[in-house]
């Protein structure tokens, strides 16, 4: 009897651990397609659904080194807007660069919210899987190109529109993962990339 009870929950443990995985990619899915929609067409981001947590500008650190009496990289401020998903792990953010020429370029990505249970391995198998179905699927249509990033994170996956945007960007979608090495995290989404590119700031500074 101890054995059949035993062998009964755990089989339960990893119904609900799949089940788990398989609704963390359903969302996942559904909101990293309305970022690369929005980056891709230049048009708003559909925020159905979502709480509006408001916009903030974050500040990013010049890149130093001691032995240089100068920055390597000059410091900058991103503003960003963000988007709280209703009973889920993830927080859509989306951020304008500062302007070039009176271009800002845009991106819009999905975290885990700090706090929230990290990324496990099953589900990380569960994500990349359905990334994979989800590019195969873009590739069909012809109008994108393999695109992965730099191999240094445990899933480094990644795809590339062909042409360029209405902004006159490069346009590419990712999903990057860690859960080999502590912290573990998730970064996904998608990003103009050519500096010189971009359109009119949209976001109005806080």
């Amino acid at each position: 009897m101890r054995r059949i009870t035993l062998s009964v929950l755990l089989n339960l443990v990893l119904i609900t651990s799949a089940s788990a995985s398989e609704d963390l990619s359903s969302v996942w899915r559904d909101l990293f397609t309305r970022c690369r929609i929005a980056v891709e067409t230049g048009k708003d981001f559909d925020a159905t659904g979502l709480r509006n947590l408001g916009r903030d500008v974050k500040t990013v650190a010049p890149v130093t080194d001691p032995r240089v009496p100068f920055p390597l990289l000059p410091g900058y401020q991103v503003t960003e807007q963000r988007w709280e998903v209703p009973e889920s792990r993830f927080v859509v953010v989306e951020a304008e660069f500062p302007p070039h020429d009176g271009k800002a370029r845009r991106s819009c990505k999905l975290e885990i919210i700090q706090g929230a249970k990290p990324i496990s391995t099953a589900e990380e198998k569960h994500l990349r899987a359905t990334f994979f179905a989800e590019r195969d699927e873009l590739l069909s249509t012809g109008r994108y190109e393999r695109w992965n990033p730099d191999p240094i994170f445990s899933t480094n996956l990644g795809v590339r529109l062909a042409g360029n945007n209405p902004h006159g960007c490069r346009v590419v979608s990712y999903l990057n993962i860690e859960t080999q090495r502590a912290p573990s995290f998730l970064v996904t989404g998608s990003a103009e990339q050519n500096g010189a590119c971009g359109a009119t700031p949209r976001f109005a500074r806080p």
